[in-house]
């Protein structure tokens, strides 16, 4: 089975979504969410290290789709109030464009750098995806 699922961060919409979708199978704290970000891109990332919602002065990435300035709250609150544990993590713009390369070499189909975060992830072997024997990205 399933234990994560690693996506785009960003301002939150798609992990929203995706939070819905689990509550709404009965998956609610049985899968967590590991919500991937450029550096650059990271509102959601430097919300949880502030442990407050934060504005970022600017987007800087490349994955401009990611480029929400502010996490939405209620991303935020759900990501710290539970149940289904969601975790932030960050990439450089290289990675993921590397990410995104071994994807088009390996599966002959082009993504673009936000979807590339979350490939780089599984690519770059991150310590946060380590205990998961399965996950799905999307």
């Amino acid at each position: 089975p399933v234990r994560a699922r690693g996506l785009g961060g960003g301002g939150g919409g798609l992990v929203l979504g995706v939070l819905s979708g689990l509550k709404d199978m009965g998956w609610e704290g049985r899968v967590d969410v590991v919500a991937t970000e450029t550096l650059g891109a990271n509102c959601f990332a430097a919300a949880m290290e502030a442990k407050a919602l934060v504005s970022l002065p600017g987007i800087t990435s490349i994955a401009k789709s990611l480029g929400a300035d502010r996490v939405s709250e209620t991303l935020f609150r759900l990501a710290r109030e539970g149940p289904t544990k969601v975790t932030p993590w960050v990439c450089s713009d290289a990675a993921a464009v590397r990410a995104c390369i071994q994807f088009a070499t390996d599966h002959q189909v082009l993504v673009e750098p936000a979807c590339g975060a979350a490939l780089a992830a599984v690519y770059d072997q991150a310590a946060v995806l380590e205990t998961y024997p399965s996950v799905v990205v999307e």
